[in-house]
């Protein structure tokens, strides 16, 4: 079997820095440990996305155009697994190319922003897939509630992060740092930093302008804008508490699964975490056992979860290490791939 990844921008410089141990190898979605299952897989990128970075209209026609030509130029694999779509399936389908394995990262929040023509292209494109991998067992059920697809061609794997490069460092320092990480549009800051403005401890923030807009930081609050994955090992090291703020589900930006990686890569280095509800989060985060769980928008409730870590060491130690035991036992990159092999073969 012969399988090509696609991913939504280029991986060949995320692989170098995978093989220098510069980064984790997180980002490719279990593809670098399928030939480890007999599955042979390689990273492939459009041709017509390789040859237009700019921005315009030149650069909008390209990024929608190479789900049209991607089938054509990967006529001899036996499958593509893409987070890219749902265009893809359907230009796959017409033009009898491979079957479409999606990687379904926004696929429910598209669906929900849009109406009319075009939310009935995104449900066909679902449709059209020979499968969909979701990462969470509520955004399976939405998926299916909002396309009509058949249940069996739609599965439920648990995310995975790489459990070498963010290794367990020890037990959480307690007068370490609190420390929140994010870019993805699901994250609320603005809670985050009116729970933050009364805490007695360094924060770090790492994220981009896009996300904070008009929100007022305390002064204390360390922002990071680029940080390197050396880097930001570094900051989950010196956490006291891993922060994962995210808005209500009714919000309609962000990722379906806003947080899961943040959350993944903090139980991976045995870091406490404080994190919003969310029924995408429900399979990772075990309020009392592995971490803390607040209701989402409620700057009080995420106050009172993180001074109960910094002033609990025991309790610390306790939700870090559970952490760290679960990433070890199911949330791999390595028992990614095995779940996504068993969706290949079959």
């Amino acid at each position: 079997m012969r399988i090509a990844y696609v991913y939504a921008r280029p991986r060949q410089p995320l692989v170098d820095a995978i093989s220098r141990g510069e980064a984790p190898d997180t980002g490719l979605l279990g593809q670098n440990h399928l030939a480890g299952l007999g599955i042979e897989a390689d990273i492939r990128d459009s041709s017509l996305r390789r040859r237009h970075f700019a921005g315009g209209i030149a650069h909008r026609l390209t990024w929608a155009g190479r789900e049209l030509t991607i089938p054509l130029e990967l006529r001899r694999y036996d499958a593509i697994c893409s987070p890219i779509g749902p265009v893809l399936p359907l230009a796959s389908k017409a033009t009898r190319g491979p079957r479409i394995v999606l990687l379904n990262m926004s696929i429910c929040q598209s669906l929900r922003r849009s109406t009319g023509a075009k939310r009935r292209a995104l449900a066909a494109g679902v449709r059209a897939a020979g499968a969909v991998v979701c990462f969470a067992d509520s955004q399976r059920e939405s998926l299916i509630a909002l396309t009509g697809a058949r249940s069996e061609r739609i599965h439920s794997i648990g995310l995975g992060v790489d459990e070498r490069f963010l290794a367990a460092a020890g037990p959480p320092p307690p007068t370490g740092i609190v420390l929140a990480v994010g870019r993805d549009l699901g994250r609320d800051y603005r809670t985050f930093a009116a729970a933050v403005a009364g805490i007695d401890a360094p924060v770090v923030l790492v994220t981009s302008e896009r996300n904070l807009g008009d929100v007022r930081l305390p002064a204390h609050v360390d922002l990071r804008l680029d940080v390197s994955p050396v880097e930001l090992r570094a900051l989950y090291e010196q956490a006291a508490c891993v922060v994962v703020p995210t808005r209500a589900e009714s919000f309609a930006l962000g990722a379906d699964c806003s947080g899961q990686t943040v959350v993944l890569d903090a139980f991976a280095m045995s870091r406490p975490v404080v994190a919003s509800e969310r029924s995408t989060l429900r399979g990772y985060v075990d309020d009392g056992r592995n971490g803390l769980v607040v209701p989402p928008e409620d700057p009080a409730a995420l106050r009172e979860a993180v001074e109960r870590v910094l002033g609990d060491p025991g309790l610390a130690g306790r939700l870090g290490a559970s952490g760290r035991a679960d990433v070890e036992q199911r949330f791999t990159t390595r028992r990614l791939a095995e779940g996504i092999a068993g969706v290949l073969r079959r």
